[in-house]
């Protein structure tokens, strides 16, 4: 029998794909630059879900949204088992599973899929009582509950948090990990999911550790000035609207440019500190002589608009920079420094990780394997769709356009890359794209023709509206003045 390689895949939520050092970035990423370097970059890779639990799904599962039916956030309680999740079936082909981090999946999934569980993300956990959830517990344990710096601000600003850096979630999560990797059972190879939960807002910087970018110094995307300059002219009316709410909500719309540098500063050092926490977890590995024999994957769940269009964040519209998603891959035998531009999606890396690992793929996964881009035998998909909930928005991406339908056919967007690959000039309704347009929607309405919904509307269930965590994690309440309700 073949010797099976251990697996560690990392994930960072909502990290846009162009803030690597290596791709010419002003973010500081140096250990993802070193990992890239041994192994390969894909260029081309995108998310098909641009909100948190349901892109997750696809990774976990192999299948499109419409496929799997999670199309919402409210997901961990959910009453359904998936036996055929990608650490499950590693775990039962004799992997030792762990995740650490956030996990925003289904909690009859992670119970069948990992032995080891670490949750930093309260999305993940007992709505009724918070210190269920291991971070949580950790600030609690060590008096720093009442600081808890990880809730839903409001007006979605950056700030300095008084949790020092020893107890950020940054080095809690890098902690676990190499906790898991120190006590693991040494007969058996690991799959490791280690899920930094940001730079997901809210943005903060520990206070011992102070800002590591001067906003000043911050060179803002050219496609800013859609807003600063163009104020989305051409843009369906919901972009326009940020134009009234600037200041607060998601996507952030900032007053100016100057704010906006602000907010980058912030979202810049959170990657940085990640990317610090990646470097430990890789040199553990280098030091016990298990670097070479271990895939290692680093992806994100989705994108953050970065700057791009002047915004921050995510939750309007499905622009590259919310679809787009940085991969690097690294196994054992891999020829390194590759460069890879063909397409590939979320979808595609259970089925990679099973080939690599040798573990029999089930059926009825939509991804395949990326490793005939790497073998220069396939030139990638033709094309990648990405969908969303609420407006039911679905979009293609080919090599030369962009097409984002929205559910009540109003307001579409249609972009020509290879003329304008900012996305400043929306060309949905124009004469002269009529063809191209026509072409791309039929080939979503294929993709869209089955669906199925296994989210409940949040709404329906008022126990979780209103339980104890998460009137701390949507920052309705804070900790002092929940532990004596907690207490009685």
């Amino acid at each position: 029998m073949q010797k099976r390689p251990n697996v560690l895949f990392m994930m960072a939520d909502q990290f846009h794909a162009a803030c690597l050092s290596a791709l010419g970035s002003q973010v500081r990423t140096p250990n993802l630059d070193r990992l890239a370097e041994d192994g390969a970059m894909f260029t081309g890779a995108y998310c098909n879900f641009p909100v948190c639990g349901p892109s997750r799904a696809s990774f976990m599962t192999g299948q499109y949204p419409r496929s799997h039916g999670v199309l919402g956030n409210n997901i961990f309680n959910l009453p359904i088992r998936n036996p055929d999740t990608l650490p499950a079936v590693f775990r039962r082909t004799g992997f030792q599973t762990g995740i650490v981090g956030k996990s925003h999946s289904v909690k009859l999934w992670d119970e069948e899929a990992y032995e080891f569980i670490r949750y930093s993300d309260l999305t993940d956990g007992d709505w009724i009582d918070p210190l269920k959830n291991h971070y949580f517990k950790h600030l609690y344990d060590n008096g720093l509950a009442h600081l808890y710096d990880l809730n839903d601000v409001p007006d979605k600003q950056p700030f300095i948090s008084q949790i020092p850096e020893q107890h950020s979630l940054e080095r809690w999560t890098g902690d676990r990990a190499m906790e898991f990797l120190q006590q693991r059972d040494k007969s058996r190879p690991f799959f490791l999911h280690l899920s930094f939960q940001r730079p997901h807002n809210p943005l903060t910087t520990p206070f011992d550790r102070g800002m590591l970018y001067n906003p000043e110094d911050i060179e803002l995307p050219e496609s800013a000035k859609d807003l600063f300059d163009n104020e989305f002219a051409g843009k369906p009316a919901y972009f326009r609207d940020l134009l009234n709410r600037r200041g607060k909500g998601s996507p952030y719309t900032p007053h100016d440019e100057r704010d906006l540098k602000h907010h980058l500063a912030f979202y810049y050092g959170l990657i940085t500190m990640i990317d610090e926490q990646i470097g430990r977890v890789i040199d553990q590995l280098k030091a016990t002589g298990q670097y070479d024999d271990t895939i290692i994957v680093f992806t994100s769940d989705h994108g953050d608009f970065g700057g791009e269009h002047g915004l921050m964040l995510k939750s309007v519209g499905i622009n590259e920079s919310l679809h787009h998603i940085p991969f690097i891959l690294k196994y054992p035998g891999i020829r390194s420094a590759q460069r890879i531009d063909g397409f590939m999606e979320s979808v595609d890396v259970y089925p990679t990780l099973c080939e690599l690992a040798h573990v029999p793929v089930p059926d009825e996964r939509d991804g395949r394997s990326v490793i005939p881009l790497l073998e220069g035998t396939s030139a990638g998909k033709p094309y990648v769709v990405c969908e969303t909930g609420g407006r039911r928005q679905t979009a293609i991406r080919t090599k030369q356009f962009r097409l984002v339908f929205n559910g009540s056919g109003k307001d579409g967007e249609l972009y020509n890359l290879a003329e304008d690959p900012l996305e400043l000039h929306n060309v949905y309704d124009q004469p002269g794209y009529r063809e191209t347009r026509l072409e791309l929607l039929e080939i979503l309405f294929d993709y869209m023709k089955q669906y199925r919904n296994l989210t409940p509307d949040r709404n329906e269930n008022r126990n979780y509206r209103n339980g104890m965590t998460r009137l701390i994690h949507k920052h309705q309440i804070g900790w002092s003045q929940l532990e004596d309700l907690y207490q009685q």
